[in-house]
């Protein structure tokens, strides 16, 4: 790029950040605020009740920003943040560390959607589109960490030096309080035994040196992460334009995917006959109830390509209507083998009852099978809006996860089959192990006190030592340092495991 080109980029960023540097003092004091309450809620902190409120704090951000930059709050922005709020609750309402960072990450995506939705007109824009834009948004906030400094030096020249003697006349303020305070704390230490405690506490989880790093880091994160993404937003460095790629011949593309239809019919006449209706004959060795386990993970993978497949050749291929035809061919096969799949794991979780990881995958098959609707829609009317139908189906299907807490449902399932005199050490030991505090309620409906379950626990797994949601809800101290007790870090499963077996 020369020269002449690399000024006219310039003056053309500094044009269209021009509503933020004339602002300054409320975005700098926005991000700042954020930061501020990015650490108090959520500073070792992976699932307390004001996780919900750091949520609610960031949407009301999120608000305001867009009404400082005169950008009105569009209507599908709304349920965006809706989501956002069900899905922060739902944090607090269990104590599954994997829901906990699936939240995490469905809240960020959340965020990047918020964002490109309010700065860009996206309405034509495709899956690979709105995926690779993401990515490319979150690139350009990271080139955008300098901005802050220069906008900071620019308020100064401008201003002159008034704002900035108050903030010096602030921090000398608080620098002379240091000594008072530190006086006055010892004294009312020797007064108070409780006080003295509370102070000790501080002293070494808030005011020890690697605490007040960790702080002042997550805080400053926090501003830059929310002042640089407002600024890679008002950039708008993004190509608006979804290039047209269909340039591959249809014969090329209908030639395979006829092939491909047939060896899925031939396939889903079998699942009909053998697996659906129990007709025809099996090979040797094979009974109905075996067959029917064997291929689930084979087939789950199928499904999910088949629906990339199409995504695929509708948006690489030139239309044709044999093409569609073959298209729909697949999407009718693959809601076939859908449902060979979840008779599969049906008849499997009959055998041997539900887990995290089983209760997972029966999600993903029914939100695999509302979203074919949308691919199957698609192929007959290029016009329909198939982003937004996906954003709303994995919003609203992931939202109802996070809040059934799969955890609980295994749990009841397996405790479902159990009774206190058949119970043995091992099914204690694997349910008090391998579940978090959601599975406390059905572990209490056996009528077993916490010390029981310790012993025959602890008695099945001496040797690999492994400790499970009995630990934490029963330990003191240093070992509580994963979920502590306290107002900020209170979780509504660990408070109910607590409250069962009387911790």
């Amino acid at each position: 790029m020369t020269p002449v080109l690399k000024e006219e980029a310039k003056q053309k960023s500094a044009l269209r950040l021009l509503p933020i540097t004339r602002n300054f003092p409320f975005f700098a004091g926005i991000s700042l605020l954020f930061g501020l309450a990015y650490t108090f809620c959520l500073y070792e902190n992976p699932c307390g009740i004001t996780y919900p409120l750091f949520t609610f704090f960031a949407c009301c951000c999120g608000i305001h920003i867009c009404k400082k930059l005169a950008i009105p709050i569009k209507k599908e922005s709304w349920f965006l943040l809706a989501a956002a709020l069900l899905i922060g609750i739902s944090t607090c309402r269990t104590a599954d560390l994997r829901l906990h960072r699936m939240n995490n990450l469905a809240l960020l995506l959340l965020g990047l959607v918020f964002a490109l939705h309010q700065f860009y007109e996206e309405e034509d824009w495709n899956i690979g589109k709105y995926l690779s834009s993401m990515l490319l948004y979150l690139l350009q906030a990271a080139a955008a960490f300098p901005l802050p400094f220069e906008h900071a030096a620019g308020y100064k020249k401008e201003s002159g030096a008034k704002g900035f003697r108050l903030l010096l006349f602030l921090l000398t303020g608080f620098a002379a309080a240091i000594p008072i305070s530190a006086v006055l704390i010892g004294l009312l230490c020797q007064a108070d035994v409780v006080f003295a405690s509370m102070v000790r506490w501080l002293a070494v989880h808030l005011f020890s040196p690697a605490a007040l790093v960790k702080i002042t880091l997550q805080i400053l994160f926090g501003f830059f992460a929310l002042y640089c993404l407002v600024c890679s937003g008002c950039l708008q460095g993004i190509s608006k334009a979804v290039p047209n790629r269909q340039r591959i011949h249809p014969a090329i593309a209908v030639t395979c995917m006829a092939s491909i239809s047939l060896v899925y019919l031939l396939f889903c006449l079998i699942q009909i006959f053998y697996l659906f209706l129990g007709k025809g004959t099996l090979p040797e060795g094979y009974t109905y109830a075996s067959y029917a386990r064997q291929g689930f993970f084979q087939l789950l993978w199928v499904a999910f390509f088949n629906l990339v497949m199409v995504l695929c050749c509708l948006k690489y291929v030139r239309p044709h209507i044999w093409l569609r035809i073959f298209l729909t061919i697949i999407c009718v096969c693959t809601y076939v083998m859908i449902a060979s799949a979840s008779y599969r794991m049906a008849l499997y979780v009959q055998q041997y009852h539900l887990t995290w990881l089983r209760i997972l995958v029966l999600w993903f098959l029914a939100m695999l099978f509302v979203l074919m609707a949308g691919v199957s829609m698609i192929v007959w009317k290029p016009s329909f809006r198939l982003f937004p139908y996906c954003l709303l189906v994995v919003t609203v299907f992931y939202t109802g996860l996070a809040w059934a807490r799969p955890d609980a449902i295994a749990a009841r399932d397996y405790v479902s089959r159990l009774t206190p005199d058949t119970v043995t050490d091992l099914d204690l030991a694997w349910l008090s192990s391998d579940f978090s505090a959601d599975a406390a309620p059905a572990a209490a409906s056996l009528g077993l006190s916490l010390e029981e379950l310790r012993i025959r626990s602890q008695l099945e797994y001496s040797s690999a030592g492994s400790f499970g949601w009995f630990w934490y809800i029963s330990c003191n101290g240093e070992d509580c340092r994963q979920y502590p007790d306290g107002v900020r870090t209170y979780n509504f499963s660990i408070a109910r495991a607590r409250k069962l077996f009387q911790q």
